[in-house]
Order: structure tokens, then C-alpha cells, then sequence
């Protein structure tokens, strides 16, 4: 049993957390009141009417309207506003999709279950009033021009914001809203990718519960100064049930977010992308799961064959020229049916994707970024801000520019972050360590320490968008092998990130006495990743020399013998592949020496956010993903890595 004291010191040591010099101005705090812990005062909530669904009137036959556009014709006294129609716009309730004809006209035969009418946001144009109508014989739906141009933009992509009880959440989320509205230039809009809230996945969360939830969710997330759009998730479900509702597909759980947020499949295009939103938690009771003894319905979490229908004609829909970007809980390519076929046909570039609580790009044939998670660790106080891969708490932030994408990670809070060599990377010879400062202030910089003896101007060499990129050449030969802090600060603000990394110039002055044993087991059975073993053999390397072979195919435990003469202070595992695109799975390594385990000071670090959130029970669940090979995907349990590092003592 470790103690948390211990935990909390070991979490210190490695990932280092942000230090407070006194004296030094901040510029990092959330804007407004702060409580006696430095968090923002919750903002009052905003609680906004929205269209609801008519559950009393029986679903209409046919639903027609018109998509008008209002502009302002003439000058002076003249001047006066002209209303006319739009061609091309898509119309649909959720089931089936039509177009607008020159006259802006529509007729659309609704699906039975349908509680909504929407519209596509066309490019150039914002919608005047809702964009989605409740049901009726004649909806109709109004734009005007948008006051400013969609070449050149940027957008918010946060996920996993679980609004939940917690007031941690609610003081998150407000400086999240805080954050966002402080960027300048503002963002055109905000897209979050699931479980905006923290209802059970299982749809046994109290009624009242999901009603506070999304009144929290919304009545913050209204304070943005810019539009956003949600993907519902499992996790934001409610435990309204079929005898509840007299229509509407109410089986999956939606009604809630629907009185809410509206639609939970919808599309919007903004300069040259057509962004789709879609949702692939549903409770058809055909997923269950014990859980403290009984049978629990989970979501499918797979896209209904009803709704692959309706993504397949929006997408068909979309404007001429424009590529297409979805937004979902999680890679749609596991859980929508025939996905890739239609990644090809529409051109599906990217997926905005949540739920992993990682911050990972996949460059597949349709590839997808997880945009780490608002709550890290469920906006857990013990985790010191972090998500289990040890990325802060944070969010993406993009910028469009034509067909262009380009992006960062901001932590929540945090205005400057180490960019270059994740913690407890090995570091040989002479390397450069890479920064960023979000929105710099007139006449400040970046520094940098190594060991906090002294500080050195760090040099700057870009300014993309919102940020200023600095970089500091390191020889690391001058250090002796073993942990190294390097730590970054601003000149004019009270924000320090350090970060230790691990430098390993192969120093053999160390003298052992007794052999070293290195365990780890390939594609050990778990509930969190697919496992895999490798395709072809594996050479294992330990300070770059063979000393055993994985074989092809085989889901075992290795064991192998480190003789003395071959250890050293600081010690690496590697892998050579056989096949370039090949990879596995394989819990965590250890290298026993003298009685005493040894691990990679990423993997005690992992360990112990785990621990501190799952108990310790956690401590060895998961492991990691080593070489090329798709699937399994990082996870709260799996991380990406090819090198490893053990520091251990000579033995007297």
C-alpha cells in the first residue's frame, strides 16, 4: 500500500506542477472574481429559451417553409430591407435530408420519430433565431450575411467537459468560458465532442439530476460570446424512458439534451468545411454489463443503420468544394458501419474526437485527433490537473486557413507550455527543447533553467497564431546521467512549468555486482484496448543491445537475464522491428535488481495518476503500445512509447 503522501511527492518529482514565484506579476488568472483557491467564482448561469419538441401534437404528414435571407438594399434614405429566397440550402429532420429550390422553398416528409426541423448553416450566412424548429406543417428559417469572412478563422474543439455535482466542474468549465472569450482574435465558434456531462452510462441517472447537470452545462457555456455545438455522448444521456414520451426515438436516452441543445445529428459549414456532428450512444438494451450484481443496459455505441442513412445523404448534400470534418465522441470507423467507404466518397479529412481523455493524433485512412479532456481525471482535485497521460487539463484550438488546419493544446490556466519531449524522455548529447507563451504581453519572454541554478534567455523563432514559439539548445554530455529538470518561465508573470526528463549519454563509470532481471508481458488480456501481438519477430534491445527476441504472434510473459556487466546507472529498452509497420502491446516493464523493482519514470508517473484517481485496485491496469501497428489506440490505460528508461544504483 503506498501512501498518498508518498503519491502525491513521486507526482511531484516527475511530472512537475506549476510553481508560484512571489513577487512577479500574473497575467495567467481567469478573468474576474476568484475564491480564497484561486478559482473562478462560478459565472451566474444563463439559461436560454430553447425549442422544444410538441410531444402532444401528432407528427405531421409533410412539413413545407421557405429559407429566406434578409439584406439591407440601397443607401441613405433609401435604404431598406429586401427579402428573398435561398437555393441550396439542406433542410431535414434528422431522418432525411432536401434541398432548397430558387425560391428558398422545401417540402420534407418527416420520419415518425422526428421532434425537430433544421438547417444546415450555409457557408458566408448566419441563421437569424433558432436554426432548429419543432415540428409543424410550416417552419420556415431566416439568414443574413455574415459580418465576417471564412478564409481565415479559428474554432475551439473541447471535449469531456463532465458537468456533473461537482463544483469543480462548474469552476472549470467558467474559466474554460473565461479563456475562450479572452482570445483575441475571437474564435468563430466552439465544438464540444462528448460527455458534456457525467450522467451514469448505464441510463439510471435521477431525472433531476440530468436536469441539473444540463442547466449548469448550459447556463455556463451561454456566457461564450461565440456559437458552440455538442455531441451528446453515453455519458450525457438521461433516465427518461419510452412510457415517458408519446414520440421520438426516446429508447437512446436523448430528450433531455433535445430540450436543451436540440438535434443530436447536424451539420454546419463554415469557410470551406462541412462539419457533421454525430452520435453513437444508443440503449437498446442490447449491451449489458454486471455491475454490483445486477444486469445494467448500456449503450450500443454504434450508429444506428437509420442514421448511417442520414449522414450519407448530408454529406451528399454538402456544398461543391467543401471537405468534411466530424465531430464524435470517438472514432467513427469503430463504431459507424461502412464508415471508411464513406470517409472515401464525401472526403472525411479529419474526426474531432473525445472520450479517450488523451491528447493522440491517428493518421489512418481516416484520421482522427482526441482533443484531450476539459476534467482531465473527472475533475478530480487528486490528480493534480492532469489527464491520465499526463497532459494538463485543457482543450484544442484551431486555425483554418483555406484547406489548411493547423493546432494546439492549451492547458486550462496555463499560458505557457514545454511543446518538445514528453515527461521522462531520454535526452542524448546536444537536443533542442521547444516552448510556446499564449498571447505575450509587451516585452516578455521565456527563460529557461536546468538543475533552477540559473536562468537563460530562451531563444524566440515563431509567432503562429496566439502564441509566441521559443527554443534553448541543451548539451546534455555536460549533465551526468539521471533525472534533469529543465523548467520554463515568463519575465513579466508568477507561471513555471518544469519538466523531468531523463539523460542518458551511456556513462559506464558504474560498477554492479549482480545480474538484473527485465519482465514485461505482450498482449496481456484487458477490457481497455484491443491487444495485439507482434506480426513478425522483435529484437529487444537494453543499452542498444539485443538481448532477446519477441516471437511473431506469441501472447506471453518474457522474461530475460541482464548481466551485471551490461547494466549501468541509467539503462534503456528498446525494440527493433522486423516489419516497419508492425507493433504490440505489453504491460509495464520492470527490471528487478538486488530485490528491488524498477520502472520508467513515465510509467510510475501514469501509475500514480492512476492511483489517485481509481484507487489501488488501478496499479496495474493498462500498459503500453511499442512501434507502428493500428489498432489499439491510447487510452487511459495505454500509452504510445518505443523507448523506456530504468535508473537504478550501483549495488556495493
Amino acid at each position: 500500500m503506498i501512501s498518498w503522501n508518498l503519491r502525491i511527492a513521486v507526482m511531484n518529482l516527475v511530472v512537475g506542477m506549476a510553481v508560484v514565484t512571489p513577487g512577479r506579476g500574473s497575467d495567467d488568472q481567469p478573468r474576474g472574481p476568484v475564491n480564497s483557491q484561486g478559482q473562478p467564482e462560478v459565472l451566474d448561469l444563463i439559461i436560454k429559451e430553447t425549442p422544444k419538441p410538441d410531444y402532444d401534437s401528432p407528427a405531421p404528414a409533410q412539413v413545407s417553409g421557405r429559407v429566406l435571407l434578409r439584406t439591407v438594399a440601397g443607401s441613405g434614405p433609401r435604404s431598406g430591407e429586401e427579402i428573398s429566397g435561398v437555393q441550396g440550402v439542406s433542410v431535414t429532420d434528422g431522418y432525411s435530408v432536401v434541398k432548397t429550390d430558387a425560391q428558398g422553398r422545401y417540402t420534407l416528409k418527416p420520419n415518425k420519430d422526428s421532434v425537430f426541423v433544421y438547417i444546415t448553416r450555409p457557408a458566408g450566412h448566419d441563421v437569424r433565431g433558432d436554426w432548429y424548429k419543432p415540428l409543424a406543417d410550416r417552419v420556415d428559417f431566416e439568414l443574413q450575411a455574415a459580418l465576417q469572412g471564412e478564409e481565415d478563422y479559428i474554432f475551439v474543439h473541447v471535449t469531456d467537459t463532465h458537468v456533473s455535482r461537482n463544483i469543480r466542474s462548474h469552476q472549470g468549465l467558467t474559466r474554460f468560458v473565461q479563456e475562450v472569450n479572452a482570445l483575441s482574435p475571437r474564435p468563430r465558434f466552439v465544438v464540444n465532442s462528448g460527455d458534456l456531462l457525467d450522467l451514469h452510462k448505464a441510463l439510471i441517472s435521477k431525472p433531476e439530476s440530468g436536469q441539473r447537470d444540463f442547466r449548469a452545462y448550459v447556463g455556463i457555456m451561454n456566457h461564450l460570446t461565440m456559437p458552440y455545438y455538442n455531441v451528446a455522448g453515453d455519458h450525457t444521456d438521461s433516465s427518461y424512458r419510452i412510457e415517458q414520451f408519446p414520440r421520438g426515438d426516446h429508447r437512446c436516452g436523448k430528450p433531455l439534451y433535445w430540450e436543451y441543445l436540440g438535434p443530436h445529428f447536424f451539420s454546419f459549414e463554415y469557410g470551406k468545411i462541412h462539419f457533421a456532428s454525430i452520435d453513437f450512444g444508443y440503449h437498446l438494451g442490447k449491451r449489458q454489463i454486471p455491475v454490483g450484481g445486477k444486469l445494467l443496459e448500456y449503450p450500443t455505441n454504434q450508429v444506428q443503420p437509420i442514421h448511417v442513412e442520414w449522414i450519407k445523404q448530408d454529406l451528399a448534400q454538402r456544398t461543391r468544394g467543401t471537405f468534411v470534418v466530424t465531430t464524435s465522441e470517438a472514432d467513427l470507423g469503430k463504431h459507424c458501419s461502412g464508415f471508411e467507404r464513406i470517409a472515401r466518397e464525401h472526403d472525411i479529412r479529419l474526426q474531432l474526437v473525445g472520450d479517450s481523455h488523451v491528447v493522440t493524433h491517428k493518421a489512418r485512412s481516416v484520421p482522427y485527433r482526441s482533443g484531450g479532456a476539459l476534467a482531465g481525471c473527472w475533475w478530480n482535485a487528486k490528480t493534480r490537473q492532469l489527464c491520465p497521460d499526463l497532459s494538463p487539463q485543457g482543450y484544442l484550438i484551431y486555425r483554418v486557413k483555406g484547406d489548411k488546419l493547423e493546432h494546439f493544446y492549451k492547458g486550462l490556466g496555463q499560458r505557457i507550455a514545454i511543446t518538445s519531449h514528453r515527461v521522462g524522455a531520454p535526452l542524448r548529447g546536444r537536443v533542442e527543447i521547444q516552448a510556446h507563451l499564449v498571447h505575450p504581453r509587451p516585452g516578455e519572454t521565456l527563460q529557461y533553467t536546468v538543475g533552477g541554478k540559473s536562468w537563460h534567455a530562451m531563444q524566440e523563432v515563431g509567432r503562429p497564431f496566439y502564441r509566441a514559439l521559443y527554443s534553448a539548445a541543451i548539451d546534455t554530455s555536460s549533465l551526468p546521467d539521471g533525472l534533469a529538470e529543465f523548467a520554463v518561465r515568463s519575465t513579466l508573470s508568477d507561471e513555471v512549468r518544469p519538466r523531468k526528463f531523463v539523460v542518458v549519454n551511456g556513462d559506464e563509470s558504474s560498477r554492479f555486482a549482480a545480474d538484473a532481471t527485465l519482465t514485461f508481458a505482450v498482449s496481456p488480456a484487458t477490457s481497455w484496448t484491443t491487444p495485439r501481438a507482434p506480426a513478425a519477430k522483435v529484437d529487444v534491445l537494453f543499452n542498444g543491445k539485443r538481448v532477446g527476441v519477441l516471437a511473431p504472434g506469441a501472447r506471453q510473459k518474457y522474461s530475460f537475464v541482464i548481466p551485471a556487466a551490461g547494466l549501468r546507472s541509467v539503462n534503456t529498452l528498446s525494440f527493433r522491428f522486423t516489419l516497419p509497420s508492425d507493433g504490440f502491446s505489453f504491460g509495464s516493464p520492470q527490471l528487478t535488481l538486488g530485490g528491488k523493482v524498477f520502472r520508467d519514470p513515465r510509467d510510475d508517473a501514469i501509475r500514480q495518476v492512476r492511483l489517485a484517481h481509481w484507487g489501488d485496485d488501478a496499479e496495474d491496469w493498462g500498459g503500453f503500445i511499442a512501434g507502428a501497428a493500428e489498432p489499439p489506440d491510447e487510452s487511459p490505460f495505454h500509452r504510445r512509447q518505443n523507448v523506456f528508461c530504468f535508473l537504478v544504483a550501483p549495488v556495493e
